[in-house]
């Protein structure tokens, strides 16, 4: 499965609708899907999974070593009861539940991130004030590869 990789600007409609951006619905298709995996993610944005990358997220996260049982419940039901499986619309949109998109904090403008096995949703002016912050960080781990 190819990485999910870019970064795409788009906004939020009155009805909770966003673009899906092409090359990641070219990517479903492929998985011969019609559904993505939204889940509440880290750092406040949403996680999108496609499909085969929601079933090993979720098999891997059921394979950690949690410091007891209680952890392990809520995390699970922290995971399962803020996720969604949005279908894209013949437009190429999605909608975002309210719920989800009230826990990221999204508004009008959006960025979709492509990172790897997944992609993220976040507010546009959120992750302005992120990459600030996390730029200095980028450049010493760069440094440190030496590539």
């Amino acid at each position: 499965m190819p990485a999910l990789t870019g970064r795409f600007e788009h906004s939020v409609d009155d009805k909770n609708r966003m673009f899906v951006p092409s090359r990641f619905r070219e990517q479903l298709t492929e998985e011969a899907g019609k559904r993505f995996h939204l889940a509440k993610g880290a750092d406040g944005c949403l996680w999108v999974f496609l499909p085969s990358q929601w079933e090993k997220f979720v098999a891997d996260a059921s394979a950690k070593d949690f410091k007891s049982p209680e952890t392990k419940r809520a995390f699970v039901r922290e995971l399962f009861s803020r996720s969604a499986e949005p279908m894209l619309d013949e437009q190429g949109r999605i909608t975002l539940p309210q719920h989800l998109k009230e826990s990221a904090g999204l508004k009008k403008d959006l960025v979709v991130l492509g990172v790897g096995s997944r992609a993220e949703i976040w507010d546009k002016a959120t992750l302005e004030k992120r990459e600030k912050a996390a730029s200095k960080d980028f450049d010493k781990v760069i440094s440190s590869i030496d590539l």
